[in-house]
């Protein structure tokens, strides 16, 4: 996979406690998603239970209407789906800053003499500030491979992008890959981390990111969190990110 973000993830303690990172007032919610209005900030939009996106920017936040306006996708057939989808899940990082909120439904309306869509503005906003774990990008010339094992119909093997002890980016082989739906668990997961061993576990899928990579080729990276993940396999990866950082700064040097 050609070169072109891991979301936030569990530890082996438990599950993150994401109600530190939620913006539940409507005068925050606005205020925030106002400056990812007035920045120009791209943002993406899954819908039909993350079976298709659209790439976007927010054109009108209204605190009084509880309403927000965003434009209108470049493809007739996927905006069509977007208005016929019952619950769409929104992602950008502005500033490095992730921001993620679900949404109802949303109507076609004309803004400014052009057609846009519009929703209830989100009762709630996850706002994460930081990286909640140290992650490291795998090597591009000797890749490792996540297998996932319970994959319906038949094994997969997904490229690994970068790991930490919270999860795992993964590449997608194709955009229209099936699965791997916002929310979806995988039981029977394992990466060969060289030379140290091999990394079993259980991941759910968080994140869903397009991407264009070097190549022009459209790409999509998911970040997938683990679950439940055991002490020993916890010193696993901090080993092997450990030698990979090691190697990293030899290289630097």
């Amino acid at each position: 996979m050609s070169e072109e973000k891991r979301p936030g993830g569990t530890s082996g303690s438990g599950p993150l406690d994401l109600a530190k990172y939620t913006l539940s007032s409507p005068l925050e919610i606005a205020h925030h998603l106002k400056a990812i209005a007035n920045q120009g900030h791209m943002v993406t939009v899954f819908s039909n239970k993350g079976k298709t996106f659209i790439l976007t920017r927010f054109l009108l936040v209204d605190l009084n209407a509880k309403t927000l306006v965003f434009d209108w996708g470049s493809d007739p057939a996927t905006n069509q789906q977007m208005l016929a989808s019952e619950r769409n899940v929104f992602v950008c990082s502005p500033d490095g800053v992730k921001t993620q909120f679900i949404t109802g439904q949303a109507r076609q309306i004309d803004y400014e003499g052009r057609p846009a869509f519009e929703v209830a503005l989100p009762e709630q906003v996850i706002k994460l500030q930081r990286r909640e774990f140290f992650r490291i990008r795998t090597p591009v010339g000797n890749p490792i491979m996540c297998h996932v094992a319970d994959y319906p119909d038949a094994p997969l093997d997904l490229q690994v992008f970068d790991i930490s002890l919270g999860g795992l980016a993964l590449w997608l082989p194709a955009p229209t890959t099936p699965g791997f739906d916002l929310g979806q668990q995988y039981q029977r997961c394992s990466v060969e981390l060289r030379p140290f061993g091999q990394l079993s576990g259980a991941l759910e899928i968080r994140h869903r990111l397009p991407v264009t990579l070097r190549n022009g080729q459209d790409a999509v990276r998911i970040g997938a969190t683990f679950l439940g993940l055991p002490s020993s396999m916890e010193n696993l990866i901090q080993k092997y990110v450990g030698q990979l950082e090691r190697e990293r700064r030899a290289m630097m040097r």
